[in-house]
């Protein structure tokens, strides 16, 4: 009677154990963030099903992506340059003269994703911002060629002769719209660099635009106001000056990239 009571017992304690295990439900798949129907590179597969999780596979392939970018962009002047470093045609920068490379200028500013560099030389002799005063809204002490753009919409080269100067210039690897007239800030931001700049205007057999602003200065493209726009000067205390718009100045153009 005891071995018959012990084989029953032991049957009754496994089919509760079976009944137990079969009231548990299968996780989903979806649930647990196995979301992907379909197979992927690095994914991981969901053990209850045909699905994967295909986040980490994303993930790598953004890196990779941008791995690419970055290793793509190495010789671009926006991640290559510094103040008063020489663009060349190719839009790479170097601290001097290279062989095989024509410079066009110099680096001047940086912001953003990029950065804004001085042309090598003067265009002709001099000009008028205007020949008539009239409030444009070029207020942007920074943005060259927006404000370049709205000098141009306004009216033609004989009346915002400075603008239409800069905008018609071209240079190995650009072509005229390429360049613009200097925001204020751009002049500002000269200024303070002016011995790193100079040097390397000379190394790029160019020439320092600081030494025609004791005479004339430079025109920029920011208004101040109706009848006046800003200036370079870099003689006596220097930095940003006032002119009247109808003033004869310096235009050394200016490309953004």
């Amino acid at each position: 009677m005891k071995k018959i009571l012990y084989t029953t017992t032991a049957f009754i304690l496994c089919g509760l154990a079976q009944s137990q295990a079969a009231c548990i439900a299968t996780p989903s798949c979806t649930t647990l963030g196995y979301t992907s129907t379909s197979s992927c590179t690095n994914g991981i597969k969901c053990p209850f099903g045909n699905y994967w999780n295909c986040d980490l596979a994303n993930k790598i392939d953004e890196l990779e992506q941008k791995i690419e970018q970055s290793q793509g962009n190495s010789g671009n002047a926006s991640s290559t340059c510094k103040i008063g470093s020489i663009l060349f045609s190719d839009k790479t920068c170097g601290d001097e003269a290279q062989y095989g490379k024509t410079p066009i200028g110099v680096v001047v500013y940086l912001g953003g994703s990029g950065g804004q560099a001085l042309a090598l030389e003067n265009v002709g002799n001099s000009y008028k911002w205007s020949s008539k005063h009239t409030e444009i809204g070029c207020k942007d002490m920074y943005n060259s060629c927006e404000n370049t753009k709205k000098i141009i919409a306004a009216g033609d080269k004989n009346t915002y002769q400075a603008a239409w100067a800069a905008l018609e210039y071209s240079t190995e690897g650009t072509k005229a719209g390429d360049w613009c007239l200097p925001a204020a800030g751009i002049f500002e931001t000269y200024y303070y660099n002016k011995e790193k700049i100079d040097n390397s205007f000379y190394q790029a057999s160019g020439s320092a635009f600081s030494k025609f602003s004791f005479s004339y200065g430079g025109w920029s493209s920011t208004e101040y106001a109706s009848s006046s726009a800003y200036s370079v000067d870099f003689g006596g205390v220097g930095g940003l000056r006032t002119y009247g718009k109808e003033e004869s100045k310096y235009v050394r153009p200016v490309l953004e990239f």
